[in-house]
């Protein structure tokens, strides 16, 4: 990989990681326990529905966090962009677009 590509990958690894901050904060505030002394039973029920939602998105958010601080850790690595099943590269429109992805597209699935 190039030292352009390293620094495009690094670029949107910082502005997806700013993104996703913004979102779990978001979630974060959405996910508070629901009230119910003046809620119907409809409406309560309906807030707990989009709780669960809310919170799956939350989990999946903070996964994806963790993810993008590891690939950012490890992109100065040499061995950053190989895949650690079968040691091949995995191509840059891959790292692109899941730039936490540590398998090749054949090993992954």
């Amino acid at each position: 990989m190039t030292d352009a590509q390293l620094s495009l990958l690094k670029d949107k690894i910082v502005a997806e990681l700013e993104r996703l901050a913004g979102d779990i904060k978001a979630l974060e505030e959405v996910t508070r326990p629901v009230g119910g002394e003046d809620m119907d039973d409809i409406t309560r029920m309906d807030s707990i529905v989009n709780q669960g939602v809310n919170s799956a998105a939350l989990a999946a958010a903070r996964c994806r966090q963790a993810g993008l601080e590891y690939a950012l850790k490890r992109i100065q690595d040499p061995e950053f962009g190989y895949c650690l099943e079968c040691g091949e590269e995995i191509p840059f429109a891959r790292l692109l677009a899941m730039p936490e992805a540590t398998c090749c597209v054949n090993c992954a699935r």
